[in-house]
């Protein structure tokens, strides 16, 4: 089978759907079928006012990204086409392209951008819904969700909305694939208005990284992530606080590093370790305690857990999303 994946990366760096795309697509290599990867990228068009106001506009429907699709098709005929990010730089415009070709289109859906304008279901520090039913997200535009911005939220609002309206959701894409159980409950109760017959589950997956035995572990802990408001960083420091001679290590980098580690930076029981790459990360894993994923949102199916518990080691996570379905209570890890 010929499969041509589209994705759009994201301007911050390689994460969580960037993974999963070169894990679906390795696999299916080593399968022998024949694989394809189109990408797109936002930092093309978000220089500037003007490039930002352009990202806007186009985010709806992209003419240059239909045409670079179609020339893709035709190039590599493909008999199917899985599209895993659209948001910004791709758009909507790459179903109605796959379709002009008759090409069977799927597309997995990692948030919920199509029912949230900042495609988490946060606001303020909290799980917030009050959008999930509306067509289009007024509340979010009113509490400025995205970048702290209504007209910017209004934008990214327009997108999903403009395309729920015209039907492209239920009639320009074959599938919709949900890493979660989670996800696809929540999308089947939502404005998204598509059929739950076309929305089935497919969990993200890794490579086996190993197996560590407890004779292995040190005493410190664990936080691997982008150190961001949705991650729970802070929430987790705070905690930490009420803890006594325990170790904490702090894997990543992200918006909020600076204002953490100056305030809990000089701590002797909390070291911020930067940047790790994947081998590092995975070696830190084997030797941790427990792995702490702290997170506020409603996550995916985040493989930060699913290598944790790969390796043999215990996860101690919010109680929120697909975390409930990864994580057995005192089994394999702590819900809180």
């Amino acid at each position: 089978m010929r499969i041509l994946f589209v994705h759009t990366r994201y301007l911050q760096s390689a994460g969580g759907e960037d993974s999963t795309l070169e894990a679906e697509s390795g696999l299916l290599r080593m399968k022998g079928h024949e694989v394809d990867i189109l990408l797109f990228d936002n930092a093309d068009t978000v220089k500037g006012f003007t490039g930002k106001l352009n990202a806007g506009i186009s985010a709806i429907y992209n003419r240059r990204s239909a045409r670079i699709l179609g020339r893709a098709i035709e190039r590599f005929k493909p008999d199917i086409i899985h599209v895993h990010n659209f948001f910004f730089t791709g758009s909507p415009s790459i179903f109605f392209e796959a379709k002009r070709y008759k090409v069977p289109i799927v597309a997995t859906i990692q948030n919920y951008r199509l029912i949230c304008a900042n495609a988490l279901l946060l606001r303020n520090h909290k799980v917030c819904e009050l959008c999930v039913k509306q067509s289009f997200p007024w509340h979010g535009v009113k509490y400025k969700c995205y970048h702290d911005s209504a007209i910017q939220s209004a934008v990214v609002g327009s997108t999903a909305a403009i395309h729920k309206w015209i039907g492209t959701w239920k009639n320009k894409v074959d599938m919709f694939l949900a890493p979660a159980y989670f996800i696809r409950s929540k999308l089947i109760a939502s404005s998204f208005n598509v059929s739950a017959d076309r929305i089935i589950v497919k969990h993200n997956f890794i490579a086996d990284p190993g197996f560590s035995d407890g004779a292995s572990r040190q005493s410190f802990y664990l936080f691997v992530g982008r150190l961001s408001e949705e991650k729970g960083v802070e929430t987790l420091l705070k905690a930490w606080l009420l803890t006594t001679n325990k170790q904490l290590l702090i894997v990543g980098e992200g918006p909020e590093k600076d204002k953490l580690a100056s305030t809990y930076g000089h701590l002797p029981e909390i070291n911020f370790a930067g940047k790790k790459n994947h081998a590092e990360v995975l070696q830190l894993m084997k030797q941790c305690r427990a792995l702490i994923f702290p997170s506020i949102w409603y996550e995916g199916l985040p493989l930060t857990i699913i290598e944790a518990l790969a390796t043999g080691t215990p996860v101690i996570s919010s109680d929120l999303g697909a975390m409930q379905e990864m994580i057995s209570h005192q089994h394999n890890g702590l819900l809180f």
